[in-house]
């Protein structure tokens, strides 16, 4: 028995071409679908990054602060060092409280302190002694010793005043090198005054000048 097609001969590959494409569509939709899965996982891995990265620089912006303080406490603790060194050479420490009560009770009625700075004055390295002359080198020393050099801006009434002033500084043994810088006119809220700078060293043994005196006058009495 013969079997009769009724199907025309192009009914098949119209139906394999079908086919074909609804594949190859189901295959590009597959491949969109992972496609977009794939950006939208790369999108939040990049906002994750800048998110850390953010992060990463605001703890960056901490620690440059904290070095920065931490530079700061360093120089600090170099210069009270610095100043430790200075105060355990010269031998005692010196009161700024005492020192500026010292100086009040030395100035005049009307005279008025401005301002006080302090300096350090290292004395220059000294070659080292020769063999025949190291029973002298603690002496020597101790005239090298760094001193505190202190700068004093103040006004009084009148040139007088001054006068009495740097008298008495001059007249006390622990303050030594007793100079003024300068001084002029000075005319504040109609009143007329002289301003004035002073400079002095603090000797840090006062004792220690005394020492020749009292050994010329126990050879005197002799």
């Amino acid at each position: 028995m013969r079997e009769v097609e009724f199907l025309p001969d192009w009914y098949p590959k119209v139906r394999q071409r079908k086919r074909v494409l609804a594949l190859q569509a189901w295959i590009t939709l597959i491949l969109v679908c992972g496609l977009g899965l794939w950006m939208v996982l790369v999108q939040r891995n990049v906002q994750a990054k800048e998110i850390r990265l953010g992060l990463l620089g605001s703890d960056l912006s901490e620690s440059e602060l904290e070095v920065h303080r931490l530079e700061e406490l360093l120089q600090m603790q170099r210069q009270l060092g610095q100043q430790d060194q200075i105060f355990a050479k010269i031998g005692r420490p010196v009161e700024p409280t005492r020192l500026i009560t010292t100086l009040e009770e030395m100035m005049p009625k009307d005279m008025a302190l401005l301002g006080l700075n302090l300096e350090t004055e290292d004395p220059p390295k000294a070659p080292p002694p020769p063999l025949y002359g190291r029973g002298a080198q603690p002496a020597e020393q101790r005239q090298q010793e760094p001193k505190l050099k202190f700068r004093l801006h103040g006004v009084a009434p009148t040139d007088v005043d001054l006068a009495e002033f740097i008298a008495r500084l001059t007249g006390k043994p622990f303050f030594r090198q007793v100079e003024l810088l300068y001084t002029h006119q000075r005319v504040d809220a109609g009143h007329v005054m002289r301003e004035f700078e002073v400079s002095f060293v603090l000797d840090g043994n006062p004792a220690a000048p005394a020492a020749p005196a009292a050994a010329a006058a126990n050879g005197g009495g002799r």
